[in-house]
């Protein structure tokens, strides 16, 4: 791909795994490719609004390393998550601009309206509810009223979104962050286990055809780390960068 190619850039989501998607920005930048719009869901749309806001990429990295998963003091159970959304605002406000309109490169965010059943690409209007909603792991945090209708996380229906680019003709480079991890058989001795390894590959399974549609998707290889393993997100990123930049 020649410098100064346009492309098209799809994040996936991945929680903690998301501060590889840096080090693929970092490695589109020193091969001077151009994004033109992105699509992403959940920590994907986290990296994608921060960078299209203008921060950098060690800020995106700290905020993910260093910002409060779990506030026990806003733990209520008794929510329809154990954890309010719309209380992370304070967290984000001051690294992502205000509206769709606002950001250096034009952005679709997948969140899944819980109700009807179908999942929303927002890409204009007001920023903060879409974002909190594409990041909102159900059970976990709460879903977001939008426009009347209640949204959690983006991943829940799509996971890596290609959709809205089927119809661009500029290529689509995809950087997924949650392939499955390799386990040996005392990972499937129950049936807990196996219920639970089922549902990641029928997850992963999901997303993996859509690589097809994609010029060059970047499958990370940080299958070991957690989607919550906050205290590993510096290593999480370096290990990403050095397989990019080898």
């Amino acid at each position: 791909m020649k410098p100064g190619t346009a492309v098209n850039l799809v994040l996936s989501g991945g929680g903690e795994k998301g501060t590889a998607h840096v080090a693929l920005l970092e490695k589109l930048e020193d091969l001077k490719i151009k994004i033109n719009a992105i699509s992403a869901t959940s920590a994907g749309s986290l990296v994608g609004c921060m960078y299209a806001s203008g921060a950098g990429y060690q800020e995106i990295i700290d905020f993910f390393a260093e910002t409060p998963l779990f506030k026990y003091s806003w733990l209520n159970p008794l929510n329809s998550g154990f954890f309010k959304s719309e209380k992370y605002e304070v967290y984000l406000k001051d690294h992502v601009k205000t509206k769709f309109e606002d950001l250096s490169i034009p952005m679709h965010m997948a969140a899944t309206n819980m109700q009807d059943g179908e999942c929303h690409y927002f890409k204009s209007g007001l920023l903060m509810k879409p974002l909190i909603a594409s990041c909102a792991v159900p059970g976990i945090f709460s879903p977001v009223e939008i426009n009347g209708k209640l949204y959690s996380d983006g991943g829940v229906m799509d996971n890596f979104p290609v959709f809205p680019f089927q119809d661009d003709p500029l290529p689509v480079i995809g950087s997924y962050v949650v392939a499955p991890k390799i386990i040996d058989r005392k990972g499937l001795d129950n049936p807990l286990k196996v219920t639970a390894r089922s549902a990641n590959l029928i997850a992963f399974s999901q997303d993996m055809h859509k690589f097809s549609d994609t010029y060059l998707t970047i499958v990370h290889q940080i299958r070991d780390y957690g989607i919550f393993d906050q205290k590993h997100g510096h290593e999480i990123y370096t290990k990403a960068r050095k397989s990019l930049f080898k």
